[in-house]
């Protein structure tokens, strides 16, 4: 994965792509640099052993005052988009075992206490499928979600749930479209 960020960014450079495996630190934090990337963490893995773990750069853009190196063992990511991909793999994998059902109300899964209902249209369900193509309903609130990339914020010392239940709950959050009608990228809505 390591040594296809790295391609990608030289190419998009317009640079030549010359790699020794793996590359040296210098040559990835000099990339990060040119392509405005605050740090990272890679981490090479088999069925048994970690076969290459290294730490690059900083926590957070220039811009925070507060940001620190990067420990490998000890720095708190935001997952962020990433974890786009480890739900919809999860839900399909779920799908395939016949345990979820894209269009099936997504409370029918969830806890009484967590529900989720459009509040302009709560009588139309919300579905796994309106979820995973960001047709749920659940709109953007730039404020609100600035709040949770902050580094050494408040989020990382709250329950994901309660962050998710507060932002629901908010009727300024919501779309003024029924779900499975527009589809708008959803930060909060789909992972």
């Amino acid at each position: 994965m390591l040594f296809v960020l790295l391609y990608f960014i030289a190419f998009a450079q317009g640079h030549t792509a010359i790699f020794q495996c793996p590359p040296s630190k210098t040559s990835i934090e000099n990339s990060l640099y040119d392509t405005n990337i605050p740090g990272l963490v890679a981490i090479v893995v088999n069925s048994t052993h970690i076969l290459y773990e290294q730490a690059f750069g900083y926590n957070a853009p220039p811009i925070f005052e507060e940001r620190q190196p990067i420990d490998s063992s000890k720095t708190i990511f935001v997952l962020a988009s990433i974890s786009k991909t480890f739900i919809g793999v999860a839900a399909m994998q779920l799908v395939e075992l016949h345990e979820l059902d894209l269009d099936k109300d997504i409370n029918e899964y969830l806890p009484s206490h967590m529900k989720v209902i459009h509040p302009f249209y709560p009588n139309i369900s919300i579905t796994m499928r309106h979820v995973l193509s960001h047709t749920s309903g659940i709109g953007p609130n730039v404020n609100e979600e600035l709040k949770l990339y902050v580094p050494n914020d408040d989020f990382t010392k709250t329950n994901l749930s309660s962050t998710i239940l507060s932002y629901i709950n908010n009727k300024s959050n919501w779309l003024s479209t029924p779900p499975g009608t527009v589809t708008h990228y959803s930060n909060i809505g789909a992972g």
